[in-house]
């Protein structure tokens, strides 16, 4: 499918219609509005199809249901949606957050400035977030910070591969980091991660634009989410340890699939990190 606008935002919905509705009106606010919005639902049973229908119906011109098969979880919905819509520029979504209205403007602009600089060049821009509870109130007006994730310190694939910097729903992309994208997909644990690992092991550009300009939901319904260890409990704290190891085992195999790259190095990727 030939996407008429310069960006198709991809939007993978599943159970969402508790809060896709304030989702969708903050795409309908962008300051730049040279977009179509493509829709693919993973076999909700909440009412969520009827939410999509509504909206669709009312903006024909900006918003597309893609009609196939449900795809088992956010990871592969999103990259159906790359296979069946071809377009310049991408952008994900997700289904319970809030973009600020000038998004999808800042994050263009920056990819067009690197393009100048680096044509035919993959890349990827992504921005902070702020974090937010169920009814949006903001509990912290800085993902990057609440997480210590040190962007300063990430500018190789090892760098990449020792931890995962990229939040899917902040990302805007162009055709040639789609292009670049390590397939198959079956070794890939979530879409952001593994688009991100493929733009840097090809040579493209990763780029950070520090400001939050979406509304990062954090509902007992997420899929991925904030992990405040500070506020745990010793017992939550060891929970949480262990499943750092499980996700870092799980990150390895993946980053490892993407370019292969040796325990030794990866574990001191790591260890660079956490001292930089």
């Amino acid at each position: 499918m030939k996407c008429e606008s310069q960006i198709a935002i991809l939007m993978a919905t599943y159970n969402g219609a508790r809060y896709v509705r304030e989702q969708l009106d903050s795409l309908l606010c962008q300051t730049f509005t040279d977009w179509h919005l493509y829709i693919h639902d993973d076999g909700s049973t909440d009412g969520t199809i009827d939410v999509l229908k509504a909206y669709a119906a009312d903006h024909p011109h900006q918003i597309t249901l893609l009609d196939y098969a449900p795809q088992g979880g956010a990871c592969r919905n999103f990259f159906s949606m790359m296979e069946a819509v071809d377009a310049l520029y991408y952008m994900f979504c997700d289904q319970d957050d809030v973009w600020l209205p000038e998004k999808t403007e800042k994050t263009f602009l920056r990819l067009r400035t690197l393009e100048h600089l680096s044509p035919d060049t993959p890349i990827l821009v992504h921005c902070d977030l702020m974090l937010t509870d169920a009814q949006l109130n903001v509990t912290d007006t800085s993902f990057v910070r609440n997480q210590h994730i040190k962007m300063a310190a990430i500018k190789t694939f090892e760098d990449y591969a020792a931890t995962n910097t990229v939040t899917g729903c902040t990302a805007l992309f162009n055709h040639q980091a789609k292009m670049c994208i390590r397939r198959p997909y079956d070794k890939a644990i979530m879409h952001d991660a593994w688009l991100c690992l493929s733009i840097v092991a090809q040579g493209g550009i990763v780029d950070f634009i520090d400001e939050p300009l979406v509304k990062y939901r954090q509902h007992s319904h997420n899929v991925l989410g904030s992990t405040d260890m500070s506020r745990q409990t010793l017992s939550h704290k060891m929970i949480s340890i262990r499943q750092m190891v499980i996700n870092s085992i799980r990150h390895y195999r993946e980053m490892n699939a993407v370019r292969p790259l040796s325990v030794w190095s990866f574990i001191q990727a790591k260890n660079r990190y956490r001292s930089f």
